[in-house]
């Protein structure tokens, strides 16, 4: 499933892994702990008019939903709607990645934006964590002249670690290099988003998403912040109507009417998260600390293990570390489904502990 990463060094992995490395081609069990945009709240009901079914996203639309998440969260910085944060990572790297060069991302993280990169025939610098943190002095020993675009996932994916926004904007102020900020699942740390924040360096790139917190995974919706420079680079070699004037109608419904809802959402998956740490531990399985709504474990398995939760019709995402052990990602489901999956774990570490 995951391809070798190849040219080792003492600070990263010269790497060229594509979409085939894609665990979201690994077929679904029952149990399925792999994707992450389970909403656990529920909504007031939302009437959707048919008669919007066979119209284009009108540009009135666009602007309305742009201004909406402006006011919600107080931001300056200009906006670009796209068919999620995942859309939005791919258009990115299609305009960064015009003259071939290399990406420099964190050894742990969303590895969509590898894959892009290398679809275009560049290569991605997988940097060395420094215990699952990033390690921003190797991020900024790892650059070079052909280094096109640095991806952050904050909080990171699968590791569930927040890294402080002051690191990141000490970074951008140094270099002149694009750098790509995912806060797909912000909502989940308490912390700032970085567009609560005034005068930002012009190469920071913020990438939102409507699919984890706010549950609208299927609606493919999300958006980019950045500064007017990009926005136009941006308009100028990418279509707008790669997303659903649906998706804009249902995401400002539920920034205007549904935070009570969604308070109550993120509420539960963290409740949920905390609960799954506990159970793990007390079967002997460690995991980091995670600020987000998805687990990675500290704990590694072998291959008769991986087998054993497939048989038991168990999904779960694997994690190959630095040393090419196998570390697992758990993404928070309703409760029902997470007592399943500890139940089935539980019983698969006492039939090996025999």
């Amino acid at each position: 499933m995951f391809l070798p990463s190849l040219f080792k060094n003492k600070k990263f992995v010269y790497s060229n892994r594509n979409y085939l490395c894609d665990y979201s081609k690994t077929k679904s069990k029952l149990i399925d702990m792999t994707l992450s945009g389970r909403y656990l709240s529920s909504y007031n009901k939302l009437k959707i008019d048919s008669s919007e079914f066979d119209k284009y996203p009108s540009r009135i639309g666009i602007e309305k939903l742009e201004n909406t998440i402006k006011i919600h969260e107080q931001t300056d910085r200009e906006l670009l709607l796209t068919s999620g944060a995942n859309g939005a990572l791919q258009n990115i790297v299609k305009i960064l990645f015009r003259k071939k060069g290399n990406l420099v991302t964190p050894f742990y993280t969303f590895d969509q934006v590898e894959f892009a990169v290398t679809s275009l025939g560049s290569w991605t610098k997988r940097v060395y964590m420094a215990d699952y943190n990033i390690d921003f002095k190797k991020i900024m020993e790892s650059l070079d002249k052909k280094t096109r675009m640095i991806y952050i996932c904050n909080p990171n994916n699968p590791t569930g670690i927040y890294e402080d926004n002051d690191k990141i904007i000490s970074l951008a102020k140094k270099i002149k290099i694009p750098i790509v900020i995912d806060e797909s699942g912000i909502e989940f740390t308490g912390k700032k988003s970085l567009l609560s924040y005034k005068q930002l360096p012009d190469n920071l790139i913020i990438v939102r998403s409507f699919s984890k917190a706010y549950g609208l995974a299927n609606f493919r919706i999300g958006y980019i912040a950045c500064s007017p420079h990009f926005k136009q680079t941006y308009l100028e070699n990418i279509t707008t109507n790669e997303f659903s004037g649906l998706s804009c109608v249902i995401a400002n419904h539920l920034l205007e009417h549904e935070q009570d809802n969604i308070r109550i959402n993120i509420e539960r998956i963290i409740s949920e998260r905390e609960k799954m740490i506990n159970q793990l531990e007390k079967i002997n399985i460690k995991c980091i600390k995670s600020n987000s709504n998805t687990i990675m474990t500290i704990t590694t398995f072998d291959d008769k293990f991986m087998k054993e939760l497939t048989n038991r019709q168990v999904s779960v995402v694997p994690i190959k570390d630095e040393c090419n052990l196998t570390h697992i990602r758990i993404a928070i489901q309703d409760p029902s489904t997470n007592k399943k999956f500890l139940s089935i774990i539980s019983n698969i570490v006492k039939d090996f502990n025999k």
